[in-house]
């Protein structure tokens, strides 16, 4: 008897546990896909399966960090410390200049003064820093066609917008002074501008502000795809850089530089693309 009471309550839970499994599109053996699925239904099926949901209804500003003009300051003084130990160039730099130009206009900070910065260097690269540069190498533009480029300046765009390296900034110890000094800094010259440039050389050398953490790496691909598909550029392009510098990684990945660097693994990076690119042309 009692093992018959309890095949009479499991059968009694499947039932429910199949109605529920449908209303929120979930399949089990026993229920039927015919089902249609209700629209408010799909939709929390599809935030469900979204590898973007945190980043979709996202609100930027420079609360709580630096505000806009110290932080172009910063942004100013970190580049002079990059030109202290980076070769930059003019090969290939209207053309850098001239596509992220469309990729900064159609972000989501467009009033921002970006400058983009040609690095001569081997290793396939990009990086951006506070208040708007933004940085390529030679090798990434022999790499890279027209679509392919815009999807990263579109990506270092996106870690502006977010403001990822000013939010690494407030975790260091030297934020509060940096910060003090910055809102006093008109120019460099005397002992503020050499202690500020010492602090600042010592972040551009050790790359604190140029490597993200993998959700930061997932929101600059989620607001890079969107942007450069905003500025005109094919989406795609995005996806087929992925595949190039995964190749290249399993050739000789000595030749990438941050790019690759604690990013997601590049499949999910393509999945999670090309769920992005379906969506847009779902509108």
């Amino acid at each position: 008897m009692k093992r018959k009471f309890f095949r009479t309550r499991i059968a009694l839970l499947i039932i429910p546990l199949g109605v529920i499994a449908t209303q929120f599109g979930f399949t089990l053996r026993a229920v039927s896909t015919a089902v249609p699925l209700r629209p408010e239904t799909r939709a929390a099926v599809m935030q469900l399966d979204d590898p973007y949901a945190d980043f979709r209804h996202a609100r930027y500003s420079n609360n709580g960090l630096l505000n806009e003009p110290d932080e172009i300051k910063l942004g100013t003084q970190l580049h002079r410390e990059v030109t202290k130990r980076f070769r930059l160039t003019d090969v290939g730099l209207p053309r850098v200049q001239s596509l992220g130009q469309r990729c900064a206009r159609a972000s989501l900070r467009p009033n921002l003064p970006y400058k983009f910065h040609v690095v001569e260097s081997r290793e396939i690269n990009g990086f951006s820093l506070p208040g708007g540069h933004v940085y390529v190498t030679t090798a990434l533009l022999r790499l890279a066609n027209d679509n392919e480029l815009a999807s990263v300046l579109a990506h270092e765009i996106g870690h502006i917008v977010a403001r990822h390296s000013l939010k690494t900034l407030r975790q260091k110890q030297q934020y509060n002074e940096i910060a003090k000094s910055i809102g006093e800094v008109t120019g460099v010259a005397g002992d503020l501008g050499r202690d500020l440039g010492v602090a600042l050389g010592q972040i551009v050398s050790e790359g604190l502000l140029t490597i993200h953490t993998r959700d930061e790496e997932r929101e600059a691909d989620f607001l890079g795809v969107r942007g450069m598909a905003r500025a005109g550029f094919e989406p795609q392009a995005m996806i087929t850089m992925f595949q190039k510098l995964e190749r290249i990684e399993q050739q000789d990945s000595s030749l990438l530089g941050s790019l690759f660097s604690d990013h997601p693994d590049v499949d999910e990076r393509i999945a999670n693309t090309r769920y992005e690119i379906a969506r847009m042309r779902r509108g």
